[in-house]
């Protein structure tokens, strides 16, 4: 007789939304925002394996933003978007490159570990923490 139990998939949702606002954060902050307001409700009352990742997620979600935050500036600041200036089009493929990628990769990393709930610390950030 198989037992009944009820996972808590907020570690799952935590690195989505930590990976979409990866993708779309030109989208104003949406899955940033989903990130906060899952930490708010659900840090409390997780298990210490889901606050890992709850809190782990917000601070790669939050340093991704801010890389993403400091470019903008830097290419407000240079002209603008029309025209774009040489640098500022190497601060985007800079980020579109190199950034993107090594968020994403450990993005997928810790989706799997957050499937099987098993307790990971992200490269460089989990061990600020």
């Amino acid at each position: 007789m198989a037992e009944n139990t009820i996972r808590d998939h907020t570690a799952v949702y935590a690195v989505v939304f930590f990976m979409a606002n990866v993708l779309f954060v030109v989208f104003g902050g949406v899955f940033y925002l989903a990130l906060w307001v899952l930490y708010l409700r659900h840090y409390k009352n997780a298990s210490p394996v889901t606050r890992n990742h709850l809190k782990q997620a917000l601070i790669a979600a939050s340093l991704s933003t801010t890389i993403f935050v400091i470019i903008n500036i830097y290419i407000m600041a240079n002209g603008g978007y029309i025209p774009l200036s040489r640098s500022a089009i190497i601060a985007i493929e800079l980020y579109g490159l190199v950034v993107l990628p090594l968020f994403m990769a450990t993005g997928v990393f810790v989706l799997f570990k957050a499937i099987r709930n098993e307790d990971v610390r992200y490269p460089l950030i989990g061990r600020l923490i």
